[in-house]
């Protein structure tokens, strides 16, 4: 699957690694809540995973 939202949709709202996923995380509490799943939230979940990744690498440096 492809990311919710692109590399050039992320540069254009200026949201770093930390910030979006703070961001989808919040968005996870509430759909998990709402008990309601899709293949959005999937993909939510998808890119919390690939973000922590980034992240992470990032702290390695």
């Amino acid at each position: 699957m492809d990311s919710i939202i692109g590399v050039d949709e992320q540069m254009e709202f200026g949201a770093t690694p930390e910030a979006q996923l703070t961001r989808y995380q919040a968005c996870l509490v509430e759909f998990e809540q709402l008990q309601y799943t899709d293949e959005y939230v999937l993909q939510v979940k998808e890119d919390i995973k690939k973000l922590q990744t980034l992240i992470a690498k990032k702290g390695e440096r």
